[in-house]
């Protein structure tokens, strides 16, 4: 099958971001590395807005130069609406050592850009190969993999294995680790399009998080193209109570939200407006022996925070970095040094979306008055720096950290009124 390796040091299911970084970290340790794609690139995918952590994950895997020759456009802070309130986070406000903007990337070139560079690295990265069965023993795994174009079948032997094939989750299928997800189902309606009236200076290149009177919120993500992302989150019964397709849905709700309809008041679609449904999961467990689960192949939260692509590269990164001092022969703790440490920080965030459909952080977001420190905070965790421990919210636990800071505001605000 296309001169197929019989044997690889690490086979990895699939080569977006996750598998491209995890790729290209496993060859710079010096390991033979396969990554096989059921997909073809370039591929339309959703994920478009990076966070700051991004940048420094992909600098360590040797792929952020490849990034910065694309010119996308910077993103150097999130902007949430409600009303006439608007609140501005800017990465630069955030805790010392944590970096201070990313990029707005079109996913299908920005996916293909990450391949690319783990290619040249040396990565084996093969498309349209699906992976139909893998058997685990102690030393390694036989993985069974069929051409989608041409019918032929194939096995590779592999000292380990891992899953970064996203919204597939190969290997919690084929070992049956899916949990019920602890976050409401939501859907999303989205499309791209041209002529928008961006923001001037710096500030063209924020996302977009809007509150809608509906309930839903909105996002909008500028691209150096000249295209914009737009897209709905909400329960599919707010969606079912607007009539017509789902073109008239989505652009229904963008209409009726003051911002969204002065922004997008001369834009075109230039895509037909796809739908997405309970994109939430939990999976059992991370590892096993020989194998591991890194990236959306694992859990995925909610596309709120733009964590999607972040916790894949951190995911992919350290998952990359313990294989590879596994196969040198070092035993690993996976329990602590990757399901515990990735669980801690997938938390923070878990805590985070959960206070925002409460309306907990939209009260804290959208104070007059709020305490620096709480900015700065804030910022960090948005920034994707979620294991920072000069972040108290990290520190001492973000729900406690968020109660704390409830209470500041609202302490502020009870002054503000005496005064």
């Amino acid at each position: 099958m296309r001169d197929l390796p019989a044997q690889t040091d690490v086979l990895i299911i699939g080569a977006g971001p996750a598998g491209a970084v995890a790729g290209a970290t496993l060859v710079r340790d010096g390991f033979q590395v396969l990554a096989v794609e059921k997909a073809w690139f370039p591929r339309h995918v959703i994920g478009e807005s990076l966070l700051p952590r991004c940048n420094e994950l992909l600098a360590q895997a040797g792929l952020l130069e490849a990034l910065q020759s694309r010119n996308y456009l910077p993103k150097h802070a999130a902007t949430f609406y409600l009303g006439d309130r608007t609140q501005r986070f800017c990465f630069r406000d955030s805790l010392p050592g944590d970096w201070v903007s990313s990029f707005q990337v079109p996913r299908d070139d920005f996916d293909q850009t990450l391949v690319t560079g783990a290619r040249k690295q040396g990565v084996d990265v093969r498309f349209g190969l699906e992976v139909r069965d893998a058997a685990f023993r102690g030393d390694g795994a036989t993985v069974a993999l069929s051409d989608l174009e041409t019918g032929e079948a194939a096995t590779v032997e592999a000292r380990f294995v891992l899953d970064c094939s996203g919204p597939a989750r190969v290997l919690s299928r084929l070992l049956a680790m899916d949990e019920p997800a602890d976050i409401l189902a939501r859907s999303a309606y989205y499309t791209h399009v041209e002529g928008d009236l961006r923001p001037e200076g710096e500030a063209e290149g924020d996302i977009w998080v809007v509150l809608h009177p509906n309930g839903s919120w909105i996002w909008i993500i500028p691209f150096s193209n000249g295209r914009t992302s737009v897209g709905v989150v909400a329960e599919q019964a707010t969606f079912d109570a607007y009539e017509g397709s789902d073109h008239d849905r989505l652009w229904a709700i963008l209409r009726e939200e003051p911002n969204c309809a002065r922004r997008l008041a001369k834009a075109e679609p230039v895509m037909k407006t796809q739908r997405l449904h309970g994109w939430t999961t939990i999976t059992r467990k991370l590892h096993g022996p020989g194998w591991a689960v890194a990236g959306n192949a694992g859990d995925f939260l909610d596309p709120v925070f733009s964590s999607g692509v972040m916790f894949a590269l951190e995911s992919a990164t350290l998952a990359g970095q313990l294989a590879g001092r596994q196969l040198k022969g070092e035993t690993i703790d996976w329990d602590t040094a990757y399901d515990g440490h990735m669980q801690k920080a997938i938390e923070v965030f878990r805590t985070f979306v959960k206070a925002w459909y409460a309306g907990d952080l939209s009260r804290i977001f959208f104070a007059a008055v709020k305490p620096q420190a709480a900015v700065r905070s804030v910022c960090s965790i948005l920034g994707g720096n979620v294991l920072n421990q000069e972040n108290p919210l990290v520190r001492d636990g973000c729900r406690a950290g968020l109660d704390r800071m409830l209470e500041g505001v609202a302490r502020l605000e009870a002054a503000a009124r005496r005064a």
